[in-house]
């Protein structure tokens, strides 16, 4: 079974550095589409990084996925990986506190 994963982007280097990285992550993410990982993608509104969802058989795959993306490989960006329990908006039996 798999798991749904955040994976927060945040650039860590100046616009005119990291620019010319974005087309192989965009093709990068492209592939993870293809592959039925990649959920959802897009930038903050304030340019200032990104969030990628992602679907993982386990952290370690989604660890992997992240540590993969091109604009972390040449250390444009630095990221966060969490685990998403996706409730649309419903509660869900394993997030109430106990009584």
């Amino acid at each position: 079974m798999s798991s749904t994963y955040v994976i927060q982007l945040t650039i860590v280097v100046e616009r005119a550095v990291y620019e010319p990285h974005l087309p192989a992550h965009l093709a990068y993410l492209q592939e993870l589409k293809q592959q039925g990982k990649l959920l959802l993608s897009g930038p903050f509104a304030d340019r200032s990084g990104g969030l990628v969802l992602v679907q993982a058989a386990s952290r370690a795959e989604a660890e992997a996925l992240a540590q993969n993306d091109p604009l972390v490989l040449s250390g444009v960006d630095r990221y966060e990986l969490r685990e998403w329990q996706i409730t649309d908006g419903l509660l869900a039996q394993n997030l109430l506190p106990p009584s």
